[in-house]
Formats: structure tokens, sequence, C-alpha cells
């Protein structure tokens, strides 16, 4: 029975990992009390309910458990920098309130992980997972259209009442929902179901119902109109050896060549009907106001915030060491965000600069940079959670930690990049 329980909480934990708009509180807490926060410190206690005594705190350490060793350091010393700029920072109480966020998330998500690989059943499990996960998305989203039927509106306040506040969608222009499932933030939404992506191809590939989750994550995140959530899913694809050898082949070519054929077709033959369409929605002007650089769009803030995030950095030799201070972002950018305790430079590596200093940034880069040339098929994820935060900022996402963790585990490349560049410039030329 207990494990039976606690199978059921580790597939909740993974298939709600970035359900925060499910607040399990009604709002009650001064913080979202998310499934995730509940369901894997449950996975925790039941598992050593059920461990026997002399083996409470034994664990089989595999191959890919082990190749995550220099991760586990790596993480430790980005986790002491971030700690470190908390005293002297701008907002020490913020700050320590933050880290404690972060720290108990990474833990939470190492550990699930560390569950998914000493899984006998591995496949089994992320596969009742990601199909727990996209049925309760697709449930939500079903629900926020409802709500915007209904004119539910939301803010990041979250003020109102809990259902209307759980089923209001992000509107933009006024007149179109922004679909995000069970995240409150469409940007993080596509970011969530990206990673699901790599989930999908690392244990469950070759399953039937791989290519049906392939095509609704990829047409989840069409929904959320959002450049963030489609610049991650285009880089996962772009830089996965995966696609390049499907392209290659000549069945795959005649069918992307037919589809493409018909398609144009249809475009034709319909384009007066469609334009008409187009124009009613004032779709163009929509998805313009969105994707657009100009003063005062998103595009230009966005590049405004990565800006003031450099200024800030390079304001004395102190914040070059060790920053504003961890979660301190606020205090500096309220010309844009106003009293929001949630401002931030919406970058990542922006962030880690001007929060926790250059040498938090350093070690960030190794996290993040390492699995590209020292794990096999690790690519295509990482280049996906890059470029993501280029434009966001998602370590205090519990994902973001699994997914580097998973990265991290994956098998080292036989001839590293850097050893094969070495060699080619050792090797003879005629």
């Amino acid at each position: 029975m207990l494990r039976k329980l606690e199978y059921a909480c580790l597939v909740g934990s993974i298939g709600l990992i970035g359900a925060d708009r499910i607040d399990l509180a009604a709002g009650h807490l001064p913080f979202i009390l998310t499934p995730f926060l509940v369901l894997a410190p449950l996975v925790i206690l039941l598992q050593f309910m059920r461990a026997a005594p002399c083996r409470l705190f034994q664990f089989a350490i595999t191959p890919p458990i082990r190749r995550q060793a220099p991760f586990v350091a790596a993480a430790s010393l980005f986790f002491f920098f971030s700690f470190a700029s908390i005293p002297l920072g701008l907002d020490p109480a913020r700050g320590f309130v933050a880290f404690a966020d972060m720290l108990l998330v990474a833990i939470l998500a190492y550990y699930i992980l560390f569950r998914i690989l000493t899984e006998p059943e591995q496949k089994r499990l992320v596969l009742h997972s990601v199909t727990f996960a996209l049925i309760a998305y697709v449930i939500f989203c079903v629900g926020e259209f409802i709500g915007w039927q209904l004119g539910f509106t939301g803010d990041y306040t979250r003020s109102g009442p809990w259902i209307e506040t759980t089923f209001a969608p992000g509107q933009l222009g006024g007149f179109v929902p922004l679909l995000s499932g069970t995240t409150y933030d469409p940007n993080r939404s596509g970011f969530i179901l990206t990673m699901y992506l790599i989930l999908i191809d690392r244990f469950i590939p070759q399953t039937r119902l791989a290519p049906i989750f392939r095509f609704m994550i990829a047409f989840l995140i069409l929904l959320t109109l959002s450049r963030s959530s489609t610049l991650c899913w285009m880089a996962y694809y772009l830089f996965s050896k995966g696609l390049w050898g499907l392209l290659t082949s000549r069945r795959s070519l005649l069918k992307i060549g037919a589809t493409a054929v018909v398609g144009f077709l249809l475009f034709v033959a319909y384009q007066e009907q469609l334009g008409g369409l187009l124009e009613a929605w004032q779709v163009a002007d929509t998805v313009s106001a969105k994707l657009s650089m100009d003063p005062g769009s998103s595009g230009d803030s966005h590049v405004l915030l990565i800006q003031r995030g450099f200024h800030t950095w390079l304001t004395s030799p102190k914040t070059m060491i060790s920053g504003i201070g961890f979660a301190a972002t606020p205090k500096v950018v309220q010309d844009f965000f106003g009293t929001d305790k949630h401002g931030n430079f919406h970058c990542l590596y922006v962030t880690a600069l001007a929060e926790m200093g250059l040498p938090a940034f350093l070690v960030l880069i190794f996290l993040l940079g390492y699995p590209i040339i020292g794990r096999n098929k690790a690519v295509g994820g990482m280049a996906a959670l890059m470029v993501f935060n280029i434009s966001y900022q998602v370590h205090m996402e519990a994902m973001f930690w699994l997914i580097v963790a998973l990265l991290w585990s994956y098998k080292g490349n036989e001839i590293p990049l850097l050893r094969l560049l070495a060699y080619q410039s050792e090797a003879p030329t005629h």
C-alpha cells in the first residue's frame, strides 16, 4: 500500500513539477503552496517509512548518479556564492528567504531525479508522469478558455476569488487568451513543456505515445504565444542530432515536401477567407506587438533590463565580486516594476553577475556548459535551457535543477569536443 502511494506521489511530483497555477493553500499563505512542494516531501517521507532501519541511509549508486558527482560539487559551490552574497546585499531579509526557497526546490528536484534513475521501471514511471502532466495541462487549458469566455481576468498579484485566479488566463491585447495550462506564466509553461520533451527523448523515445506527446507539446507551446517558449522549443530541435538525421531521410523529405505543397495550395485557395478571419481577430497586430522590439514593447523592455543588470554589476569592485545580494534585484528595478517583489533582469546570466558576482557566474557557466562538450546527446537539452534563460530566468524552478542534473548523468563522450579539436589540430596535413 505504501509503495503504491509513494509511486502515485512520485508521478504527481513529476507531472505537476511546474504547476504554480495550483495553490493548495487557496491563497491563505504568504507563498504559493504548489503540488510539488507537498508531493515531493511525501515521496521522501514514504520512502523512509518503507525502508528497513538498517538500510535507512543506504542508496544504490548507479553509473548515471556517479557521473553527477561534478554537478553536485559545482552546484554546491554555486549555492555557497549565492549565500555569501546575501549578508552585504541590498536586501538581506528577502535574500535569505529566496535562497532557502531555491535550495529547497533544488534538493527536492535532485531527489526526484535520483528516484527516477534508481527506479527499476524507469520507462513506466516517466510514461505515467508525462501522460498525467499533459492531461492536467490540457484540462487547465480548457478551464482557462472557459474562464476567458466568462470574463475572468487575473494578474500576478492573484487578487480575487480563488477559482477565478486559478483559471484566469493571461491576455494579449485584451482579446486573445494565453493558454498556459497548469503554469501561471505562458513563458514558464513553454519551458516546462520543452523540458518534458527531454524526459521523453531520454527515457521513452520509442514508445507509441512519444510522437503524440511531441505533437501535443508543440501545439500547446504554440497556444502560449510566447517568444521565449518558442525559441526554447526550436533550440532543442535545432541542436538535436535526431532532427538532422530525420531530415536527411528520403521518406521524411517526401512527407515534408508533400505537406508544404498541400499547405501552399490550401493557402492559395482560401487566401481571402483566411485574411478576413485574421483581420477580424486582429491576429497580425497582436503577434506583431508581442514579438516587436520597438521602443516601449516587451522586447525593448527586456533589452533595457539586461542593460540595467550590466550597469548594476559594474557599479563597483564589490558588486563585480559579490554582487548586490541574492534576490536583491527588485531594489534596483523599481522604475520598471514599481513595488513588485518579483522584478528581475529577465536574464539568468545577467542576474547571476549582478546579484551574486563573477565567481557565481563562472560556476553557472560551468554547470550549463560542460555537458555540451563532455556528455553524449546533451547538446539539444542544454541548448534549449540556455537559450530560454537569455530572456528569462528559471534558477528558482525545480524543473531547472532536475534537467541540469539529468543532462549531467548522460554518458560521457568517447571523444569530448575539446579533445577532438586538439586531435584535429595535431593531425598531419597533406
